[in-house]
């Protein structure tokens, strides 16, 4: 049998509506119906190109003739139709999607069937699929059909022809000529450049033979994974990656990313994000030659903040979009100016990739392709998809542009940014619009500690920073380097321990918790040991308590004082003292970055009396900045006062939230009363003091959670309320006992602490990064910090400690979430702060350690109190001392303080130092001068910008 005609049936009138928003199934059988029509066996033996037809219109009956009907028209062509033309010596081919088989079916009658290089046969298909793009493209750009058919049935039937007799040189000419008439029709709409990204994303354990071959095609391509994976990967196949580096060097690929490992970066320190952006990127240079230069993310990983980071790290382009869950900016633009929100911007990529394996990504092509020639300054789609294609779609775009650039030209990200102009458009997007999807995930996941683990890796960062400072002073003020391998392993140790990373990411087995949290205490030892010798030296013989203070801020402290030391007395730098059976502990008043030594009596000073009015009675805790009293019905908080201020500041209340509202009717006063609640009652059992003072103030509440209407006990609590003389905050301590665990959407149900505040005026503000963010109308919330309270005249300071997740369920009603499906942990602290200026610097003094160390020498030559950095300005804190970049660092000439801009202010301020800086000037964060700093008389004046972390070089006589 030969054909004398090719035909498809198509689920549309015409070309100008023909469906592109299909499922992948019947995508899949129309793409793949065209594109086989093209086969250059059937071009040959017909001596004509395809033409299509209306599914639901009556085609004739022609012997002879090949009709293909797609699945997507199979119902809009009648049954008998088909019999009929089958009886009549048409052959129709009917119910095939996948390619290969497609290709079978309609080759099937043809006798004899030549021969075709398997190569050739893949290109021919490849220029049928991108003839329907093409023509679907023209229609979506308001534009006729403008190819010319009887040029375009010459050369390729003459290509068949070629093809067919074995000449594939002169059949790819051919071929060629073919495409190029394509490229004339796209240009007649859109005359210049547009752009194609085909984006592989890479994990080890998809890193095989299909990668391999994907790099040894020169195509351009841009490959996606983490410096943790790529490390892995080369380590497992050094052929690949030596391939990789190969391609990169050449300029034929481009690898994005940076980090080490991709982390729930919106809930982590700005800090431990630089951490894993230079030892990303460091090993990445390691492995690979090279730096990138482009930023972007498998998992979710966008902030405010993101935009200060890559501009500092010198990066040209990056991508502002996300291939995971969660909420973010859905403005597309194939190249905007992302603005961060302390002003920095950078180049980005917004538009959300095509699915490079789906038929349905691919019938929309066109649609995606139209809007951003219609919107973008330069029109550019990005393909993502894994190495391992099972779909030819994405192959034929690959082919065809060996051929000419049709559809676009295919690039690396690298060459986009760089060979492509902006428009100036640039898009600042507040905090409130991303939402990270972490949590549904890790519950999703089953995880044991959905919520506890970030509060975990809160606790061991904080002990990390203070000691970390400790060693970092110790070494500048014995002039000695600062760097040091083995804080730079244990930090790394304690950013590994922490919340969320990949369930497919390569590490080596984590150290356990309580192996960690048992360096850090050893490591305590050493690094106060080293700090007091540096302070000490040359002091008299006499024990005393040195207490250090690692944050930029003055504070009030709690330490232990010595069982086997003889009671203090009452004197600076003390505040306040309390012995009891319970506690041996003092407040001690410690100047910012420095150091209080408290000297040891030889003998007991007189027993602290007693408070004249107690900190502690039934229900009520106070001291001399707030009052607190705890309701006799639910045992939780019911009013927050200061005095003289006027009216309740919070109240506190534990609750278990349900998934759906229930309906309560109960009797009051005699008559039924319906109400309706998401959320069990509270009910308080009996409560005792704890402490009544002379310092500390504590009162215990024991109670149940229970169901509403039913009374059924669905978890007991146990609520310890404690402040502390000199210190203007509450902290709260509350252990669960539940009778089962919240289940399903942690968003909808779980176990909370319920915070109500009076007046709906009040601006709500979070912590992203430790800095400050209005919340204006978002819902949900991520603030591993605080969460603020604020007006001209009142500042109420939630502290929250790493409990991350928050919602706001009315104008003036907060849930802190504790428990969610999967949780086991069951005690949990949080403090409220009154009227502080500076939520994270209440945050970092509660969050804090205090530092403390029995000494045999004192008081230091400098005094028996005094600071060892000081900065002048309360909206910016020093957040390490690093050691100087590069081989600089060796002769102990100086050190590196990273500051940060916490409010979102700009400011200019002193920053001095225990030792007289000669030099200053600021570091971007790869250690490359942008500029210096003035020294007046010791003190180095810094300017900072809002938002800024800033590194500042100090370098020593």
């Amino acid at each position: 049998m030969t054909y004398d005609s090719l035909t498809i049936l198509i689920p549309c009138h015409s070309l100008e509506d023909f469906p592109t928003d299909l499922g992948d199934r019947p995508a899949e059988g129309l793409l793949n119906a065209w594109a086989v029509l093209w086969h250059p066996v059937l071009l040959a033996t017909a001596g004509d190109i395809p033409r299509w037809n209306r599914a639901d219109d009556a085609l004739d009956v022609q012997p002879s003739r090949l009709v293909v009907i797609p699945p997507a028209s199979d119902s809009l062509v009648p049954s008998a139709w088909v019999e009929r033309a089958r009886r009549e010596g048409m052959h129709v081919v009917t119910g095939i999607s996948e390619r290969s088989a497609l290709v079978e079916a309609v080759l099937a009658p043809l006798d004899p069937r030549p021969s075709v290089d398997p190569d050739l046969v893949a290109d021919f298909l490849a220029f049928g699929h991108i003839h329907l793009q093409t023509e679907v493209l023209t229609r979506h750009m308001r534009q006729f059909g403008n190819i010319d058919e009887e040029v375009l049935r010459r050369e390729m039937v003459a290509a068949a022809k070629a093809a067919v007799s074995g000449d594939v040189t002169q059949a790819r000419t051919h071929l060629t000529h073919s495409f190029e008439r394509l490229l004339e029709a796209r240009e007649r709409f859109y005359p210049v450049d547009c752009y194609l990204i085909d984006l592989c994303l890479v994990i080890p354990r998809l890193a095989g033979e299909p990668l391999e071959r994907l790099l040894r095609d020169d195509t351009p391509l841009t490959v996606l994974g983490s410096a943790q994976d790529w490390e892995t990967i080369a380590g497992e196949r050094p052929a690949l990656a030596a391939l990789l580096r190969e391609r990169w060097t050449a300029g034929t690929l481009d690898l994005l990313g940076g980090e080490w490992g991709e982390r729930c970066t919106p809930l982590l320190p700005l800090d431990v994000v630089v951490h894993e952006f230079q030892r990303g990127r460091a090993a990445l240079e390691r492995l690979f030659g090279k730096k990138p230069t482009v930023w972007g993310r498998r998992r979710y990983g966008v902030s405010p903040l993101i935009p200060q980071l890559l501009q500092r790290f010198n990066y040209g382009g990056s991508l502002h979009f996300v291939m995971d869950d969660g909420l973010y900016p859905d403005e597309e633009y194939a190249k905007l100016q992302w603005r961060g929100c302390d002003g920095s911007t950078v180049p980005a990529y917004s538009r959300i990739p095509l699915a490079g394996d789906s038929a349905a990504a691919f019938l929309r092509f066109p649609v995606r392709m139209s809007e951003s020639m219609d919107r973008d300054h330069v029109a550019a789609l990005v393909f993502a998809r894994w190495a391992e294609l099972k779909s030819p779609w994405l192959e034929d775009f690959r082919r065809a542009h060996r051929y000419a650039p049709v559809l676009g030209r295919f690039v690396t990200f690298e060459k986009f940014f760089s060979e492509t102009s902006l428009d100036h458009r640039t898009s600042e997007f507040r905090e409130g619009v991303y939402l990270s999807p972490f949590l549904v995930q890790a519950v999703a996941r089953r995880e044991s500690r959905p919520i506890q683990r970030y509060v975990e890796f809160w606790r061991r960062r904080r002990r990390f920073e203070a000691l970390d400072w400790c060693r970092a002073t110790a070494a500048v003020l014995a002039r000695q380097p600062v760097d040091d391998p083995s804080a730079r392993e244990l930090e790394a140790e304690v950013i590994a321990s922490g919340p969320d990373l990949p369930p497919d990411a390569p590490t080596a087995a984590p150290v356990p918790s309580s192996t960690l949290d048992a360096r850090l205490e050893a490591w305590s030892g050493q690094t106060l040991s080293r700090l007091a010798e540096g302070l000490l030296q040359g002091a008299q013989a006499r024990r005393g308590l040195l207490v250090v203070n690692p944050l930029s801020f003055g504070r009030k402290v709690v330490v232990d004082w010595p069982v086997e030391w003889p009671l203090p007395a009452a004197e600076v730098p003390i505040v306040a003292r309390q012995f009891d059976a319970r506690r041996r502990q003092i407040v001690v008043q410690v100047p910012p970055c420095g150091y209080a030594w408290v000297a040891a009596p030889a003998a007991d000073a007189p027993w602290p009396p007693p408070a004249k009015t107690p900190l502690a009675e039934e229900l009520l805790v106070r001291n001399e900045f707030l009052e607190v009293t705890l309701s006799e019905v639910t045992g939780g908080i019911a009013q927050v006062r200061t005095y003289g201020a006027g009216g309740n500041r919070l109240s506190q209340q534990l609750a278990w939230r349900f998934p759906r509202e229930k309906s309560v009717t109960e009797v009051v006063d005699g008559e039924s009363v319906t109400r309706k609640t998401w959320y069990t009652d509270m009910r308080l059992r009996e409560s005792r003091v704890l402490s009544a003072g002379p310092a500390c103030g504590e009162v215990e509440t024991v109670g149940e959670l229970l169901e509403p209407g039913s009374g059924k006990v669905l978890g007991t609590y146990r609520q310890t309320c404690r402040v502390w003389r000199g210190r203007p905050l509450v902290e709260v301590e509350v252990e669960l006992g539940l009778e089962r665990t919240p289940e399903g959407d942690p968003w909808t149900n779980y176990v909370a602490t319920r915070f109500a505040w009076n007046d709906a005026t009040l601006t709500l503000t979070r912590s992203l990064h430790e800095t400050a963010q209005e919340v204006k109308e978002e819902q949900r919330l991520e603030s591993p910090n605080y969460l603020e309270l604020a007006s001209d005249s009142v500042r109420t300071t939630l502290l929250t400690g790493g409990l991350t997740s928050h919602r706001l369920t009315g104008p003036r009603m907060l849930d802190t979430l504790l428990v969610t499906e999967g949780e086991q942990q069951r005690s949990f602290r949080f403090a409220i702060a009154i009227d502080q200026g500076f939520p994270l610097e209440a945050a970092l003094d509660w969050e804090s350690p205090p530092l403390s160390l029995p000494v045999d020498r004192g008081p230091p030559a400098a005094g028996p109190t005094a600071w060892l950095f000081q900065v002048g300005a309360r909206n910016v804190q020093l957040r390490r001392v690093l050691p100087l970049p590069g081989a600089s660092d060796a002769a102990g000439a100086g050190c590196l303080v990273r500051l940060q801009e916490t409010e979102g202010r700009n400011r200019t301020f002193p920053l001095e130092c225990c030792l007289v800086p000669v030099e200053a000037q600021q570091l971007d964060l790869e250690g490359r001068p942008l500029h210096r700093f003035r020294i007046e008389n010791g003190p180095v004046q810094i300017s900072i910008a809002p938002y800024e972390l800033c590194d500042v070089e100090l370098r020593f006589a």
